[in-house]
């Protein structure tokens, strides 16, 4: 696939702090592409950079291999969906959805009317189109102004945690709405959010971004079970990833469930390992005892969080664990479970196992 997108080394600074540092990322036609990261991680500037609402100290933004450095946001061939919705009061939903389409496209009332029409179709919103805003809900107004961006049929749709301010039922239904829009239309699109299951249900692929700086970028498959750094281990998942320290011995790592044996040059490793992997069956080579705190019943599974000495963990187990609080249980867990990262770097480490047993 071509790059429809091209994100060049750009470095944005603010009063000396770098929000935006070196970044570099490749937009494929029709991708969907998701920035995830926590608040104040640099995500939401670096889409604005895109969209030519914040300059650059430095970089380079092509979209459609051409630069965009020069251009004024109104010239970028882009549409932007915002958390706050920036319709106008004055103005019925239709309105809304088709004025870009008249004076910042320039097609006539009546082709921005009938592509407007048809927006309102895919969004679900054709009683509303005479309404004001003041007149609907806050669900209601996003997929207008979902259908005003997308009605643009621009080259780049960019979203701005668009789902952060709906209830949750409202919440998972149009970002179900959106997925399908997006492939659908086989819109190219940077969606940027904080909230892990909107990355993984509405991306192609995540770029996790932390202080600014890119700590990997994968399909969601990838950045599950296969995460490049510590940060990414410990941000994704629900509950995320355990990690716990390990302290080089001549066997391999000393941790709280014994010695992990690996062959490595570093003195200290973070263990990873997933709630769903830790075992209460007792089967798994590395064993500790625990004292549960807190369980957290989710339909089919319970949440355990625990502490093994002064190592605080969750387990992913099923409803038929009855564990109260002050319970102690037996976890184990393998080597297939584990995952190790340098503790200073954070970097994941490629395993070379010993033989501990």
């Amino acid at each position: 696939m071509t790059a429809e997108v091209s994100l060049r080394q750009l470095v944005k600074r603010f009063d000396g702090v770098t929000a935006v540092d070196d970044i570099s990322i490749e937009v494929a036609t029709g991708e969907s592409l998701v920035i995830l990261g926590p608040s104040g991680s640099g995500k939401s500037t670096l889409l604005r950079i895109v969209a030519g609402l914040e300059a650059l100290d430095s970089g380079d933004v092509l979209i459609g291999g051409k630069p965009q450095q020069n251009l004024p946001p109104h010239e970028r061939d882009v549409a932007i969906v915002f958390q706050h919705f920036a319709l106008y009061p004055h103005m019925n939903a239709l309105e809304n959805i088709t004025l870009g389409l008249r004076h910042g496209l320039g097609l006539d009332r009546a082709t921005a009317r009938e592509r407007g029409l048809e927006f309102a179709r895919r969004m679900d919103i054709e009683g509303l189109l005479d309404r004001k805003p003041r007149q609907m809900s806050g669900g209601q107004r996003q997929r207008v102004a979902l259908a005003r961006a997308l009605a643009r049929k621009a080259r780049l749709v960019l979203l701005d945690e668009p789902l952060s301010g709906l209830d949750a039922q409202l919440h998972i239904a149009l970002r179900q709405e959106i997925a399908d829009l997006m492939r659908t239309t086989k819109a190219t699109s940077i969606h940027v959010t904080h909230d892990q299951s909107d990355a993984m249900a509405l991306a192609d692929r995540i770029a996790v971004i932390n202080r600014g700086r890119i700590e990997q970028i994968g399909t969601p498959d990838e950045i599950y079970n296969e995460p490049a750094t510590a940060f990414v281990a410990g941000f994704i998942g629900s509950p995320p990833m355990n990690l716990f320290p390990g302290t080089a011995v001549e066997v391999g790592y000393r941790t709280v469930f014994g010695d992990i044996g690996e062959h490595s040059t570093a003195s200290e490793v973070r263990v990873g390992v997933r709630p769903e992997h830790v075992r209460t069956d007792g089967t798994g080579r590395y064993q500790a005892t625990a004292m549960v705190h807190t369980t957290i019943f989710e339909g089919s599974t319970r949440i355990l969080e625990v502490t093994v000495g002064d190592v605080q963990l969750a387990i992913r187990t099923d409803q038929n664990m009855r564990a109260r609080r002050g319970d102690s249980v037996l976890l184990s867990f393998g080597d297939e479970d584990v995952q190790l990262f340098h503790a200073e770097t954070g970097r994941r480490m490629e395993r070379t196992l010993s033989n501990v047993h």
